[in-house]
């Protein structure tokens, strides 16, 4: 059954489960916020896949489709936005799963 997975963060995680889950024939959408970063995720993934923008936008989630997705994994670069990312999706959009890449160990309690 493929699902819709939004990934934010498109460095070498988002890239690697993006192309994992694309592989498993789920539909993907990548946001990442640096521009100079969109033509590595473009030759890389695809440039269907990919959208530039900051994941802690409401407006941006929305655009990528956060309201059909099944998960939401953010893997930024920075703990801070990878929660926000995710609360957004589970208490504004409802997304049914959220995964976060927790970088500093003494902030994990705050995605549980």
């Amino acid at each position: 059954m493929a699902r819709h997975v939004v990934i934010v963060g498109g460095g070498a995680v988002g890239t690697h489960l993006a192309s994992l889950s694309l592989a498993g024939g789920h539909k993907v959408t990548v946001i990442e916020a640096q521009q100079e970063e969109i033509p590595r995720l473009q030759r890389e993934l695809s440039a269907a896949v990919v959208r530039l923008g900051n994941g802690t936008d409401p407006a941006v989630l929305e655009a990528a489709g956060i309201r059909q997705a099944a998960v939401v994994a953010a893997v930024t670069g920075t703990d801070e936005t990878n929660l926000v990312v995710t609360s957004l999706a589970r208490f504004a959009f409802h997304v049914p799963r959220t995964m976060a890449r927790v970088h500093t160990p003494k902030n994990a309690w705050m995605f549980t």
